[in-house]
Order: C-alpha cells, then structure tokens, then sequence
C-alpha cells in the first residue's frame, strides 16, 4: 500500500509505503473511534456496530488484494494539500 502526499502549489508530491497493518489499522479506527463520529457523519457514514465494522474490514481487504493501483482514499484539507491512500 502507498500513500502520497502531495501540497498545494507543488505539482508533484512525494509517494511512501505504508504498511498494511498500519493502513487498516487508521481505517478501522476511522469507522469505529468516537472521535470520528463527526467526520464519519459528513461522509453519511452512520455509527456502525461491530459487526458491520468487520463486514467493512473484511470487504476493504478483498479489494487490497483484487485491485492494485486503486485509490482508497483521498482527503483534500482547506489548503488544498492532497493526501491519497493508494492500494
């Protein structure tokens, strides 16, 4: 897993691995963490039980292994710096 990072005015960024473990790690504590919970409800993202957590875990794998390259997520700040979680 990569993730790449990129600020505003810069045309190109810088592009780092990131170990798995870590990525699912900040993706489980996004879903399920309190301090979320208002990130988690701009994104339409309800609070989930933790069955629905590890359906959504489960799935998030699926695709790392299924589709290289694809763009897990990506989160633009107000200064327009870019930050993307590549698979």
């Amino acid at each position: 897993m990569k993730m790449y990072t990129r600020k505003k005015g810069y045309r190109k960024g810088t592009e780092n691995n990131v170990p798995n473990v870590l990525a699912f790690t900040m993706i489980r504590n996004f879903l399920s963490d309190k301090n979320y919970k208002q990130v988690r409800r701009e994104y339409f993202i309800n609070n989930l039980n933790t069955n629905q957590i590890n359906q959504a875990m489960r799935d998030i794998k699926w695709l790392f292994k299924e589709y290289k390259g694809l763009d897990a997520i990506t989160i633009e700040n107000v200064d327009g710096d870019i930050n993307k979680i590549r698979l």
